[in-house]
């Protein structure tokens, strides 16, 4: 059933039935593949875009993959797990009709991360997760408050961070909420720490984070910069941010800009 967090009165979409299946069998002292698999063959929706993932130019198999059970050979337990959960979210969270482009967004910043995750020999899987949950409880949030796009909308982000901003307008941020919806999913600890701070200005290089959770915000934020350069809505916060990242990912202005062509070249790849 869904339910309420107990400090935030917002009801989180409930853990999909497949992934407790996947997780319970994930848990047991030796795993069954061929469960695992069947699991996923008995969803058509599922196990659908399962494959249609695994055959994508992103993997870039030479020999297609045509069954669940070779699809789980491939991914093993865990990524298998968090697929699941990536492709679940779509069907988990209600869209209001304002937001009816939010997911094919979310899939293009979920491709595009994971691209810049793998050209650092970094977790692709744990990258994908971050592009697609960041932002889950936008919808989340308009669905509970009725003017939050609105107002979302006339924030223009110059003078304060949109978590202030919604924390001043509604007592809670998207940031905050995604966390928790990640958690109720018992999805990574990792990606749940970098959810829920990946809006935070450049001190968060300096509270702790771990730097797993700082990886792949600094990822997600190089995205993000893309993604509002290509729809027309850059605002001077990551100019600030950027030097930050550069010096926490180690990158010179060359190497940013192959990151910058990389994440490009995989959405292109897609369309």
């Amino acid at each position: 059933m869904p339910r309420k967090n107990r400090n935030i009165d917002v009801v989180l979409p409930p853990q999909p039935s497949i992934l407790v299946d996947i997780q319970q069998e994930m848990n047991k002292p030796h795993p069954d593949l061929h469960k695992i698999a069947e699991h996923i063959a008995n969803d058509i929706v599922l196990a659908a875009a399962i494959l249609k993932t695994v055959n994508s130019p992103f993997y870039g198999l030479r020999n297609k993959v045509t069954s669940t059970v070779d699809a789980v050979k491939m991914f093993g337990f865990m990524r298998t797990s968090q697929l699941v959960a990536a492709i679940s979210v779509r069907q988990s969270v209600p869209l209001p009709a304002e937001l009816n482009y939010f997911w094919d967004d979310m899939m293009h910043v979920a491709i595009m991360e994971a691209s810049i995750a793998s050209h650092l020999l970094l977790n692709t899987d744990m990258a994908y997760l971050m592009g697609l949950f960041h932002d889950c409880a936008i919808p989340l949030m308009a669905v509970k408050f009725p003017d939050y796009l609105k107002v979302r909308k006339a924030f223009n982000g110059e003078n304060m961070s949109v978590i202030d901003f919604e924390d001043d307008q509604y007592a809670m941020n998207h940031a905050q909420l995604g966390s928790l919806f990640a958690r109720s999913w018992y999805l990574p600890d990792t990606l749940i720490q970098a959810i829920r701070f990946h809006h935070h200005d450049s001190s968060l290089f300096s509270t702790g984070i771990s730097h797993d959770a700082l990886t792949l915000i600094s990822i997600h934020l190089i995205v993000d910069n893309i993604h509002d350069t290509l729809i027309g809505n850059v605002t001077s916060q990551y100019s600030q941010i950027k030097p930050k990242i550069m010096e926490f990912m180690n990158l010179d202005d060359r190497q940013y800009q192959i990151l910058t062509d990389i994440a490009l070249d995989s959405v292109n790849q897609t369309n």
